[in-house]
């Protein structure tokens, strides 16, 4: 009787781990996670087609990139000194410094978080 009453309660258990786990797929992940990666380069140029969507995402001076040129995530994020970047004012960001977040796995940029002094470039300009 106690036996049946211990698998229950462990399969309960198991459960409930999974069911943590698939409600945890969706939140974002960190570096700590190991499936993202940060590189830093002194020059990110962001290569956008007509439709001004970014299609390519080149970089220079950049010591971990494993290449020299990278595709950008469909989730794509851009901030400029921690605001995030309108997608029309992308192409006067090209040439700063900035760091990307690369999936681990595909090798895709998730975000580029671009740098600016103070007073520098802004973001509604």
């Amino acid at each position: 009787m106690n036996r049946n009453r211990s698998i229950k309660v462990g399969m309960v258990v198991s459960m409930l781990s999974l069911f943590s786990l698939a409600s945890n797929a969706d939140e974002p992940r960190s570096m700590l996670d190991g499936d993202v990666e940060a590189a830093e380069a002194s020059v990110v140029e962001m290569v956008t087609n007509s439709s001004g969507e970014v299609v390519q995402i080149r970089v220079e001076g950049c010591e971990t990139c494993s290449s020299e040129r990278y595709l950008p995530s469909r989730e794509l994020s851009v901030s400029l000194s921690g605001q995030p970047v309108p997608a029309g004012r992308l192409v006067g960001l090209s040439g700063l410094s900035g760091t990307l977040t690369l999936n681990a796995n595909s090798g895709m940029v998730q975000r580029v978080d671009f740098w600016s002094e103070r007073g520098g470039v802004r973001v509604d300009q």
